[in-house]
């Protein structure tokens, strides 16, 4: 088989074309060989210059033209206007290249497989590829007596990459520099013309002034992606071998399981970026082992009854290492990538994980009429990361089921299943919990080393963490299964939670390890399907997916309300508050009055809370999904849907996109000229009726409640469409047996965002920070493709 596929960037958030960059409408008078010239204030990095009015100016890449030539003669001048080739012409065509081969062999008593897949990428952003190749191989093979099979199977992975994009809050992160700090005049095509001077030093349009081109604050963004990118490897190998033993009633079986990788990255800032330079290698080696031993029977007892029982163990260990160097004070030599490279010693860390877990488990199927079932499970753990008078931890569970339509016998039921259960889940925590140790953190003198204790506190009487589960079931199709549901009902309560509290700095640290908290989840799960259509040549099926989950911190420790999950770069922290669900962001809110309204102050801006409040759960309401597949004749396509319903999310970029002039909201409806009147009351409960400046209300964002920066996490997705075609073949009369040809579409179409500049959904998972915080959302991304598969 073999795909091309293609991903194109298809959201970008929406930024202001009337004004250029610079701190104010001003421009700089200077002067170069005794004439005059307008400079735009290129040091600061926000967007609050002049309006686009076809001024005359001396813009930076007139000035690193001109430097570069030698300064020979005069600069040009440009037209101060908005860019022809804006951010949107900084991204490329992603295109991937997959083939796949296989070969599989069956005989009566052997049969074998091996697959290549290689797979190679260049991807959205300038500078970035991949490669990828995967080999598996698997052999199962029965004795003569058919008593005994043994089998393997193995896969190998090797990966490369260069200029995976940097997320999150950083400075090589380009939508950072996009959307929250820069210029809106920048033209794509001249930074990407002149992005180096001939001696090999940077030309960026942040310059310290007219005649210094020392970045001040941002690089320019084909530097940071031809200079400050970064390379990792990766090799995997996972597999397993095992035998099993099977006569009549009895199977006794043996497994043993293996999953090691060892990856190698590389991070550097070169010398003449705008942050210091450096560079960074982490070197990581990882293996799970595991041996299973089962024994397994299973019997018919005259026409009524079937009984299964199990019995086995497992034996788990895995290894963690890493090895982590990095420059100290900046590099010596430009472009020369080595840790000895380093002005100052380099800098390194390393570290071990070592973990065992020794399992039985058992269960049991009981059957009766193939309409009755009792399922039963227990299992023991004994895990190393807790103390020994703890670290053995039972959990059972007992599921009943009754497939009801067994019994009715109606011609309109097709299937009735009832089901229900409960269990207990039993869960460790990582090594090294347990004991406080001391760590090496400097040398005193030569041969002295010196050490301190670490500034969290471990408990060496921590128990695992327990969670108690009930759920129930039904399952119903009717008419021959053109129509169906299957819903579930669910609750489960998480006890002993395993997590690192603060505590007062008193102690001599900052965090102690715990057992504490309660935490319950609840909800329902209901998929619903159908074949509205079908006949000979056309059928069409089509199926309904909703899910909703409601969480609540019901106790944390005693004494303890509320505990910090994790912080945001600026305003915001995710929290858990007793009482509240998990997972709600914290932060300064609106003030409102007894009715409801927003309160401005004498400014006439929005009045903030003196404390942090409780701004939304970062967990959506319920998600879903809606999809339909067709077949006609020999074509077959398939369209789907999904969609999230309430959850909150805080977004950095909006906050200093708003700030520093550079989105669509700082320039429209004539705000920079005749400023803003807020909607909301004052602090005497008459209607808001003082007018503020655009930029003063635009910088609030940042200086006012936290809330305005604070988004709903709706949306429906058009997630997929896909279309394929199967040629009609003779397998007897031809080489090929079969071909498929087939086109897909993926992330194509958001609707219902609270805001217009990001999808919702992207803005948390590639803003390389937690769920809930958006840093420096990559923009959304379109992929397409084509497949061939064929077999011979």
């Amino acid at each position: 088989s073999t795909t091309v596929g293609f991903e194109k960037v298809n959201k970008l958030p929406k930024l202001q074309r009337l004004y250029g960059g610079g701190a104010s409408a001003d421009f700089e008078e200077i002067e170069i060989n005794g004439k005059k010239f307008l400079y735009p204030d290129m040091n600061t990095d926000e967007s609050w210059g002049a309006k686009y009015e076809g001024q005359q100016v001396v813009t930076w890449y007139d000035m690193a033209k001109w430097e570069a030539g030698g300064k020979v003669g005069d600069p040009t001048t440009s037209e101060w206007k908005a860019p022809e080739h804006d951010i949107d012409d900084f991204f490329e065509t992603g295109v991937s290249l997959t083939n796949t081969v296989s070969v599989e062999n069956s005989t009566s008593r052997v049969a074998s497989r091996v697959a290549y897949t290689n797979t190679t990428l260049t991807g959205y952003m300038p500078n970035s590829k991949m490669t990828k190749n995967v080999v598996n191989a698997s052999i199962k093979a029965t004795s003569p007596s058919r008593l005994l099979t043994t089998e393997a199977n193995v896969t190998f992975l090797n990966q490369r990459a260069k200029g995976r994009p940097e997320t999150g809050y950083g400075d090589n992160n380009v939508m950072q520099k996009f959307v929250q700090w820069g210029h809106r005049e920048l033209d794509m095509k001249q930074l990407k013309d002149l992005w180096r001077f001939p001696d090999g030093t940077q030309a960026t349009w942040n310059r310290t002034s007219w005649d210094d081109p020392t970045p001040a604050y941002s690089n320019n963004p084909y530097w940071s992606r031809y200079m400050n990118y970064e390379e990792d490897s990766r090799n995997r190998v996972y597999g397993t071998v095992g035998a099993t033993w099977q006569r009549q009633w009895l199977k006794l079986q043996y497994k043993a399981s293996l999953d090691f990788f060892a990856d190698r990255r590389e991070e550097r800032d070169a010398v003449g970026s705008q942050e210091q330079s450096k560079y960074s290698e982490t070197r990581r080696q990882q293996y799970e082992l595991n041996h299973e031993f089962l024994a397994a029977f299973d019997n018919q007892f005259g026409e009524d009854w079937r009984v299964g029982v199990n019995l086995g163990a497992n034996i788990m260990h895995s290894n963690y290492s890493n090895l982590v160097g990095s420059t100290v004070g900046g590099l010596s030599i430009s472009e020369f990538y080595n840790l000895k490279n380093s002005i100052s010693s380099a800098s390194a860390t390393n570290l071990t994980q070592k973990k065992s877990i020794n399992s039985l488990f058992g269960s049991f199927s009981v059957g009766f009429r193939n309409m009755i079932f009792l399922d039963g499970t227990v299992r023991n753990d004994k895990s190393s990361t807790l103390p020994s008078s703890n670290n053995s931890y039972t959990y059972p569970s007992l599921t009943a089921s009754w497939i009801f339509s067994e019994l009715i016998g109606k011609p309109w039921l097709t299937y009735g299943k009832l089901r229900a259960g409960i269990a207990k889940v039993g869960n460790d925590t990582d090594p090294y919990s347990v004991v406080t140790t001391y760590t090496q953190y400097t040398n005193v003198d030569s041969s002295t080393p010196g050490y301190r204790l670490p500034n969290t506190l471990k408990n060496d009487d921590l128990k695992p963490e327990s969670t108690k589960s009930f759920e129930v079931g039904l399952e119903m199709s009717f008419l021959a299964d053109r129509v169906g549901f299957d819903v579930t009902y669910y609750k489960s309560t998480t006890t002993d939670q395993i997590i690192p509290l603060s505590v007062s700095g008193t102690t001599g640290y900052i965090y102690k390890v715990v057992n504490s908290g309660e935490m319950e989840n609840k909800g329902f799960e209901l998929a619903l399907h159908g074949t509205p259509v079908k006949t000979g040549l056309f059928e069409w099926n089509m199926g309904v997916t909703l899910a909703s989950n409601k969480n609540k911190v019901v106790e944390l420790i005693d004494g303890v309300d509320y505990y910090r999950l994790t912080t945001a770069p600026f305003k915001v922290e995710v929290g858990a508050r007793k009482g509240d669900p998990y997972g709600v962001i914290m932060g300064t809110n609106y003030v409102y009055d007894d009715k409801g309204n927003k309160v401005v102050g004498e400014d006439g801006l929005y009045k903030a809370t003196d404390g942090n409040e409780n701004l939304g759960s970062i967990f959506p309401d319920f998600t879903g999904g809606f999809s339909n597949s067709f077949k006609l004749w020999r074509f077959d396509a398939s369209v789907l849907f999904d969609f999230s319903k309430g959850g909150h999310w805080f977004s950095t970029s909006y906050m200093w996109g708003m700030y520093s002039g550079m989105l669509e909201e700082t320039a429209e409806g004539g705000i920079r000229e005749d400023g803003i009147v807020l909607k909301g009351v004052k602090e005497d409960g008459s209607a808001n009726d003082i007018r503020v400046g655009g930029q003063e209300y635009c910088e609030s964002i940042y200086n006012g409640p936290a809330a305005q920066s604070v988004f709903k996490s709706d949306y429906v997705k058009l997630r997929e469409v896909t279309l394929g075609y199967n040629f009609p073949f003779k397998a007897k009369e031809n080489f090929i047996h079969s071909l498929r040809l087939s086109a897909y579409g993926r992330n194509l179409h958001t609707w219902g965002p609270d805001t217009k500049h990001w999808d919702p959904e992207a803005s948390v998972t590639s803003s390389g920070n937690v769920q809930g915080i958006e840093g420096a959302a990559l923009p959304g991304l379109a992929n397409f493709g084509f497949s061939v598969t064929m077999k011979f």
